[in-house]
């Protein structure tokens, strides 16, 4: 499964507008959220944040959900610090640097436990069309993130629930195209994106070459003029087949399908706190070849204002 650090940057995006207003919004694109993406008022913004994940099962390569057995657990505690700033009118550049703790549980009492840093991932966005144009057409841009392979390779894990791995092991390039739009009070977004990653050699010294992960995501919800918004929707990904040594392992599909909800509040008119769910729906028929999770993160960003 793909590290929650990239699931997070593009799964639920938020919209903040003017400082000297409201500006808390779970949704759509910019402001809060975890893409960190700065409202059109903003200048750059800081962010930290930690997120607790527990898998509660898995989906079978025939789609069939099972939870995780009798003392079977894996928990994971990520914190990230996160940095964006505007460098053209249209143009925003960010970095992400993760640090990861796990534990896991076997039957039989084993215990095996892992840590150190994730991988670090850039981020950027291109406005092609600002929400001002009209109602009846959305503001979209083009998002583009690299995820850069400065943690564990999970071929290091010795255990099987891999609680030792903290990265992908090989770059990752993750294309996509963001749209926004606001109805009086209720803000919606569609983001779509594509993972692609490199071969890397396993340590039997094959060459394994991961398939292409897309992930679509759906939000919406209100904002209000106390400083509060939130906004719910939902998450599905798939990751096509993988080859070794160029042979299709057409088996290996991946697929899971989530909830989302983001409650953002604004402390002041620099500070957010920012709570979120992402859960993966227990559900045959709806995941394949994944495990599923429950995760829980709360954090904080502080902006600096065009004219500061």
């Amino acid at each position: 499964m793909l590290p929650r650090a990239l699931v997070c940057a593009v799964a639920l995006l938020s919209f903040a507008v003017s400082p000297t207003a409201a500006r808390a919004s779970a949704c759509c694109g910019t402001g809060h959220g975890a893409a960190q993406w700065l409202a059109p008022s903003e200048r750059a913004a800081a962010t930290f944040s930690l997120r607790f994940t527990e898998q509660i099962g898995a989906w079978s390569v025939g789609r069939d959900f099972a939870p995780s057995g009798e003392g079977v657990y894996r928990r994971e505690l990520r914190a990230e610090a996160g940095w964006m700033v505007r460098v053209r009118e249209r143009v925003q550049l960010g970095v992400t640097v993760p640090w990861i703790a796990a534990w896991g549980g076997l039957p039989g009492g084993a215990s095996p436990s892992g840590g150190g840093p994730g991988d670090v991932s850039a981020m950027g966005r291109l406005t092609v069309l600002e929400d001002h144009l009209s109602p009846w057409i959305p503001a979209a841009a083009f998002t583009l993130s690299a995820s850069i392979p400065t943690g564990s390779v999970p071929d290091a894990a010795v255990d099987p629930l891999g609680v030792e791995a903290t990265g992908l092991g090989v770059p990752e390039i993750r294309p996509g195209m963001l749209f926004e739009t606001t109805w009086g009070s209720v803000q919606a977004l569609l983001a779509a994106s594509i993972g692609i990653r490199t071969v890397r050699r396993l340590s039997t010294g094959e060459r394994l070459a991961p398939g292409d992960r897309a992930q679509i995501v759906v939000a919406a919800g209100p904002v209000w003029s106390s400083g509060l918004s939130l906004a719910m929707g939902g998450m599905y990904e798939r990751e096509g087949p993988p080859r070794i040594n160029s042979r299709l392992v057409g088996s290996q599909v991946r697929e899971r399908t989530a909830l989302l909800a983001v409650l953002a509040y604004d402390v002041s008119p620099r500070w957010t706190a920012i709570g979120n769910v992402q859960a993966d729906l227990p559900i045959s028929g709806i995941g394949r070849n994944e495990g599923a999770s429950v995760a829980l993160s709360a954090g904080l960003r502080h902006v600096w204002g065009r004219h500061d």
